[in-house]
């Protein structure tokens, strides 16, 4: 017989005990006058015409109602609601017909004792094989299926551990890296004080050249004033040289206030790129703790899970042993005369302890394999935390690499400032020459006039 064919015997089995216990208990309920439903609070069910069982709504509304019939019977409480059970989900056989599913033989002349359900008492033991089969295949498998699950399960956890002592390998060579880069970067930003320091040097060298070429101009307009009354050929020429010096004049007071926007700019990049590198260090100082954390975590999860695991393989041996236990005694009281029949259920219901038992394991199982995927998304988040740090440091190496390229213009630009100062400063002596030897060579001294 199949699993199905058994588990209808075992569920159109157990409804005949139930009714059968509910008529016994409702035939001297019915004898009495009836209360009103108002003192009463509930309805009490009525035997059919040929004196079979009550009707499924009586029966339902007398087990809500004072629990009388339960309470009188003696019947156990946990048996008496999966009885209710099976008898809503399976239909019961009808009244005189034998309970093993598809025989219809007629039930023999009820005696003494309890009513029979089956026909024969062939039938009877055919019943008893099916729910034994039943029971069986309904713990067996799920029991080898948790055995094979726990024996993957070290294996993994071992793989697991091993992925983050390298996790956690590459987290500290990440940090080494960026340190150096780091100091590197701050290497960096000295020498481009330093040169910021010389072109400021270089600046005010230039401010002293031209007040050199100031004092100079000076100097020819007051050799200018003296040689006025010379010939008109100087005047033309002190003009000229006056318009030229006032131009070197403007050119070296731009050159001078480019000098100084070009090192202010420079200062404020420096100190834009100091606190964007502290900032940068405290943030993978804070990423670098908090991965340490999750690792720690994460080992320590691993421990509990190892302790969890060996108390379930434990639980399951356990339960195994009291399943073989059960077994062995259902089989041995199975042997023997009906007289056994309420041991043999005191059997069964151990089975079923036993079933619940490992049903318990196998969800623990599965809490455990949660675990396992769980630590497996905290050690991809961990991945995303790694790249997430070499995107930081990719985007440091380019902002040093434009702080380098602002420096080198900033070298370039003080470079043209001190060419554009010496060349201011040697310009004016070339065109004073000329113009103080003019008049000489006419022969009139300069003091004379």
């Amino acid at each position: 017989m199949s699993s199905e064919t058994s588990s209808q015997n075992s569920a159109t089995d157990e409804p005949v005990d139930t009714t059968a216990d509910a008529t016994a208990v409702t035939e001297p309920v019915t004898e009495q006058p009836t209360p009103p439903p108002a003192a009463t609070g509930a309805t009490v069910p009525t035997r059919s015409a040929a004196g079979g069982p009550p009707a499924r709504e009586g029966a339902r509304e007398a087990d809500a109602g004072s629990g009388a019939a339960p309470a009188a019977d003696g019947a156990d409480d946990g048996e008496g609601a999966e009885t209710t059970e099976a008898a809503d989900e399976a239909p019961a056989p009808a009244a005189g017909e034998c309970a093993l599913a598809g025989c219809s033989e007629p039930l023999p002349t009820r005696g003494r004792g309890r009513p029979p359900k089956y026909c024969s008492k062939a039938h009877a033991d055919q019943a008893s094989r099916d729910r034994r089969a039943a029971d069986a295949a309904a713990v067996d498998e799920p029991l080898r299926q948790a055995e094979a699950l726990a024996q993957q399960v070290p294996t993994a956890i071992s793989a697991l551990q091993d992925q983050l002592t390298a996790l956690t390998d590459f987290l500290t060579a990440a940090q080494d890296g960026a340190l150096s880069r780091v100091r590197r970067a701050e290497a960096e930003a000295t020498a481009a004080a330093q040169a910021e320091a010389d072109a400021e040097a270089r600046a005010l060298a230039a401010d002293q050249a031209l007040e050199t070429a100031v004092t100079a101009a000076e100097t020819a307009r007051t050799a200018q004033r003296g040689a006025e009354q010379a010939a008109a050929r100087d005047r033309a020429a002190l003009e000229q040289v006056r318009a030229d010096a006032a131009e070197m004049v403007a050119a070296h007071q731009q050159a001078r206030d480019a000098a100084r926007d070009a090192k202010a700019a420079a200062e404020t990049a420096r100190d834009a790129k100091a606190a964007e590198l502290r900032e940068t260090r405290d943030a993978h100082e804070l990423e670098r703790r908090r991965m340490e954390t999750s690792a720690r975590a994460q080992a320590d999860r691993m421990h509990a899970l190892q302790d969890d695991l060996a108390h379930t393989t434990a639980a399951l041996a356990a339960a195994r042993e009291a399943l073989a236990t059960a077994q062995g005694e259902t089989r041995a009281q199975q042997t023997r005369a009906e007289a056994a029949e309420q041991a043999r259920d005191e059997a069964i219901r151990h089975g079923r302890q036993a079933a619940a038992r490992a049903d318990a394991a196998e969800n623990r199982q599965q809490d455990l394999q949660a675990a396992a995927e769980q630590a497996a998304t905290e050690q991809a988040a961990a991945h995303r935390a790694l790249a997430s740090c070499q995107a930081l440091c990719d985007r440091l190496e380019t902002d040093l690499a434009a702080a380098r390229a602002d420096a080198a213009a900033q070298r370039e630009r003080a470079v043209r400032a001190e060419a554009s100062a010496s060349q201011a400063s040697s310009s004016p002596g070339q065109q004073s020459g000329p113009a103080g030897s003019e008049p000489t060579g006419t022969g009139t001294p300069p003091g004379t006039n």
